[in-house]
């Protein structure tokens, strides 16, 4: 039932809509600390209720242990129901632990609706479906306690049959060159993929929103936080194979060059740009390589955060504002060139 109401709002009838109203303080959009599951919900409901012109907060599916996964839809309503927009697709946290890059996909939100004056071509010519908290199971547990191994938790809290240990890595559970490599088949491994591809809600989830919009839908981001090996890196697909590219792995390239320059412009950081392979950490059955491979998604990338604190993902508070502006000034970059560049003619 879920999907199907979801794909009705998708085809929902267009309505003229006014202008968005002027901006109207929220929380303050405080970025100076971690914010919990229920703040950020809060947070995309208040949205909706602000701007009622460009947002609607979607419930795109749930949880083993029961908790929504919410979606926050970013477009001016005209624009509703015709399928003429270029879709820009975000989801963050999927590994439980990745606190900022859920905060950093807060901050695109934030960015997009109440600054919408200042980024109104972004929201006028692109429609934005970002999922802040893919694993919210893993990511409550994460928040639950101080310890090592509970704070640098990863996988959901999905119980496994005929072991003791719980809890599947989602972005290695994708329907797209699953079990290849760097993934594992033993259920109290990190990297355990589930029994089958596409075996968890959360992946199902976004599986099928990417699915549902693939015809218009031009660009897949996923946030990650950075670690030792993988940081201050756009990267895009194939993690699972460095000899297998896209039909346009020129326009991927370039446009990664982009993302990584207006970054580095804006914050003096700087992104290391290319396939997903330079890192040297492969692994399969991603959410990136899904949105490529399966469903052809032109610009697909993983933003994986500058690194901070002792383990890369485990990032200060005190960088948080810092890091949020390198990932969306980047994001920026990617939908200037959707809004900008004509969608291809079937």
């Amino acid at each position: 039932m879920k999907f199907v109401i979801f794909a009705l709002c998708l085809v929902a009838t267009a309505l003229a809509a006014p202008s968005p109203k002027a901006k109207i303080p929220l929380r303050d959009a405080d970025f100076s600390r971690y914010w919990n599951l229920e703040e950020m919900y809060e947070y995309m409901r208040e949205l909706e209720q602000n701007f009622p012109e460009i947002v609607e907060v979607e419930q795109m599916g749930r949880t083993f242990e029961g908790r929504d996964i919410l979606g926050l839809r970013v477009t001016n309503a005209e624009h509703l129901g015709q399928e003429t927009l270029p879709i820009i697709f975000v989801t963050a946290g999927l590994a439980a632990r990745d606190w900022i890059s859920m905060m950093s996909a807060i901050d695109i939100m934030h960015e997009l609706v109440e600054h919408y004056e200042d980024f109104r071509h972004l929201v006028d010519d692109v429609e934005w479906f970002i999922i802040p908290c893919a694993n919210p199971d893993g990511f409550v547990h994460s928040m639950s306690s101080a310890s090592t191994t509970t704070r640098g938790w990863i996988k959901n809290r999905v119980t496994i049959e005929g072991s003791d240990c719980v809890g599947v890595n989602i972005d290695r559970n994708f329907d797209f060159n699953f079990g290849l490599q760097a993934s594992s088949d033993e259920p109290c491994n990190a990297n355990y993929r589930g029994v089958t591809a596409d075996s968890e809600e959360e992946t199902k989830t976004i599986q099928f929103a990417v699915d549902l919009t693939a015809r218009i839908q031009r660009g897949y981001i996923t946030i990650k936080a950075g670690d030792i090996r993988a940081h201050s890196l756009i990267a895009f697909p194939f993690s699972s194979n460095n000899e297998l590219f896209s039909d346009n792995w020129h326009e991927r390239i370039a446009v990664g060059n982009i993302m990584a320059e207006r970054a580095f412009e804006q914050t003096g950081v700087r992104f290391q740009s290319g396939s997903e392979s330079i890192s040297n950490v492969f692994k399969s059955g991603t959410s990136a390589d899904y949105a490529a491979g399966r469903d052809f998604i032109p610009l697909a990338y993983t933003i994986y955060t500058p690194r901070g604190g002792p383990n890369g993902w485990d990032v200060p508070e005190s960088d948080i504002n810092r890091i949020v502006d390198e990932v969306f000034f980047a994001v920026e970059a990617l939908g200037e060139y959707v809004a900008d560049v004509p969608m291809p003619q079937e």
